[in-house]
């Protein structure tokens, strides 16, 4: 009975040392590629010198949440990946097709975080 017992402890030991490994992967990463998102979208961004481009930003929420926003223009984040209607005095003038920008580097992002968090671990 004693050795169940002190087999079952060695495995909940070393799950735990690879849980932690995992988290201390993941904080590390999910910072880095925020950090690589925010640099991909400032060079893929309409008006590249503009206040847009160099509106992109990363927010920690807490060791394992990151977002990338963008700070100055958050408004046109939508109006410039999915388009938008133009509209004058007379009415609707046409419309403006969008410039996938985000969602690009977001396909990216979430491809490349598991995989850097896998080779990370031991």
């Amino acid at each position: 009975m004693a050795k169940t017992g002190s087999v079952a402890v060695q495995m909940k030991d070393i799950l735990d040392e690879l849980d932690n490994d995992v988290k201390d992967s993941a904080k590390k990463e999910i910072q880095a590629v925020a950090k690589e998102c925010v640099q991909k979208l400032r060079s893929t961004s309409p008006k590249k010198t503009g206040s847009y481009a160099k509106g992109w930003a990363v927010k920690r929420l807490d060791d394992m949440t990151s977002t990338v926003y963008n700070r100055t223009d958050y408004q046109l984040t939508h109006l410039l990946e999915n388009g938008h209607v133009i509209k004058n005095k007379k009415g609707t003038y046409g419309r403006v097709p969008g410039t996938k920008h985000i969602k690009p580097v977001e396909d990216w992002a979430s491809e490349e975080l598991p995989r850097r968090i896998m080779s990370d671990l031991p």
